[in-house]
């Protein structure tokens, strides 16, 4: 079967649908190449999972930048268990900081703002919570399961990627300067 999902390249698909299912939904699909990946998926692979690697530890940066902000804060004197929430939850907690009366308040929900408009979350998500094409030629796709919905494919590109990953970083960047001396930092050694 020849197919093109959400303006991605057209590729054929040997599709089999096993009695026990009475209706297919193509996100679902287990795919996979016949003698399994030959070089071309094999180095697509390697870029794809960097990229995605790159958006995971943007996201744990961004994670880690909230719960620094939200203790400094709150002047918390206890660690990262103190704070142990979802991204969203992280969000909310600092959304209410912004709204006190806190040197802060103006820069922070300036950058929240700014997370939001660039639907950081929703990048990191769509990224940590997918099932990636992990094949050449079938364009950078990934089947997403939201939460009590039937899946949906994703088409995107590299491109796209390497942007989630860039602004997943600055978003971390932009919390953490608010942290300003205030909390403790370590650096390398400069190289020469």
């Amino acid at each position: 079967m020849s197919t093109q999902l959400d303006g991605g390249p057209s590729f054929d698909l040997d599709i089999t649908t096993p009695r026990a299912r009475s209706s297919v939904d193509i996100s679902t699909f287990r795919v996979g190449r016949h003698g399994g990946p030959d070089e071309a998926d094999l180095a697509y692979r390697e870029r794809l999972y960097g990229l995605i690697g790159a958006i995971v530890v943007a996201g744990g940066h961004v994670e880690a930048a909230m719960k620094r902000l939200i203790l400094l804060l709150r002047d918390e004197q206890g660690g990262f268990s103190l704070v142990d929430k979802t991204w969203s939850d992280l969000h909310k907690l600092l959304v209410a900081q912004s709204r006190r009366s806190i040197p802060q308040a103006t820069a922070l929900a300036e950058i929240l703002e700014w997370g939001e408009v660039n639907e950081l979350k929703r990048r990191r998500d769509d990224a940590v919570h997918a099932s990636w094409w992990n094949w050449d030629g079938v364009g950078v796709m990934r089947s997403r399961f939201f939460r009590k919905q039937d899946g949906a494919n994703i088409v995107c590109t590299l491109e796209d990627l390497e942007e989630d990953a860039r602004l997943l970083f600055a978003y971390a960047e932009k919390l953490d300067l608010l942290l300003e001396a205030d909390w403790p930092q370590a650096r390398l050694p400069r190289r020469t």
